[in-house]
């Protein structure tokens, strides 16, 4: 029986620290642990920089973010979030009237008196 070869991960087919903490952002320690199913010990020294981050973890993490959006989408929240955004957007911008519109004609007139 033939085994594959161990791929063996060096510092250029690794995933790089800050990518990894962009995704990692807001975790605590102990689900992100549980998330990428490592012990509390190697993840510290991913993040030091003691070991090399596999590419998996941060595929892991990006999935996670990934399936959060869909199902977000799935259920409509998506949608709701942007009309209540294009609303808030809505109340922010509001129509300057014209110089010539009938509330500044009186003021018009009296600059000129």
């Amino acid at each position: 029986m033939i085994h594959p070869k161990q791929r063996i991960l060096t510092r250029h087919n690794t995933a790089s620290l800050p990518e990894f903490q962009h995704y990692a952002r807001g975790i605590p320690m102990r689900q992100l642990c549980r998330l990428l199913q490592r012990h509390e010990r190697t993840v510290k020294t991913w993040i030091t920089g003691k070991a090399v981050i596999p590419p998996w973890a941060v595929a892991v993490l990006r999935l996670r973010i990934l399936e959060h959006e869909l199902m977000k989408d799935q259920m409509g929240l998506t949608a709701i979030e942007r009309e209540q955004r294009a609303k808030e957007a809505a109340q922010i911008i509001q129509r300057r009237p014209a110089a010539n519109e009938r509330q500044f004609t009186l003021q018009l007139r009296l600059d000129i008196a």
